[in-house]
C-alpha cells in the first residue's frame, strides 16, 4: 500500500486496502473518505483540491482514491457522475460539491 501525505492532516491512499478503523485517535474516530474518479478527469482534480482544503482543520481523515476505470461495476455506478465523495454509512456527495458540503459530510461522520 502506498501512502502519500498531502498535508499534515490528510492521508491519501492510492492503492491497497483501507486501514482498519481506529476507535479512538485521541478522542476522535478516524473518518475514511472515498473519492471515486479517474485519471485525466479535471473535475476529479478540482474535487481533490476542495477536499484538501476542507480537511485542513482535521487530524483524523483518511482519503482513499478509487479509479473507477479499473472496475466495470464502478464504471456502471459512477461513470457519468464522477467525482463522487463518500463516507461509509453516509450520503454520497455528487459533483458539484463545495467545501461547505464536504465539511458537513465530515461533521456528520464524527
Amino acid at each position: 500500500m502506498e501512502l502519500f501525505k498531502v498535508n499534515e492532516n490528510l492521508k491519501f491512499i492510492t492503492q491497497g486496502n483501507l486501514p482498519p478503523l481506529h476507535p479512538h485517535d485521541g478522542y476522535k474516530r478516524m473518518i475514511q473518505l472515498k473519492l471515486y474518479g479517474t485519471e485525466g478527469c479535471h473535475l476529479c482534480d478540482h474535487a481533490f483540491e476542495l477536499i484538501t482544503q476542507a480537511t485542513q482543520p482535521y487530524d483524523n481523515i483518511t482519503l482513499h482514491y478509487i479509479d473507477i476505470i479499473e472496475d466495470e461495476e464502478l464504471m456502471n455506478a459512477y461513470g457519468t457522475k464522477i467525482p463522487v465523495l463518500t463516507v461509509p454509512d453516509k450520503t454520497n456527495l455528487y459533483w458539484p460539491f463545495s467545501i461547505g458540503e464536504i465539511t458537513q459530510l465530515i461533521e456528520s461522520a464524527q
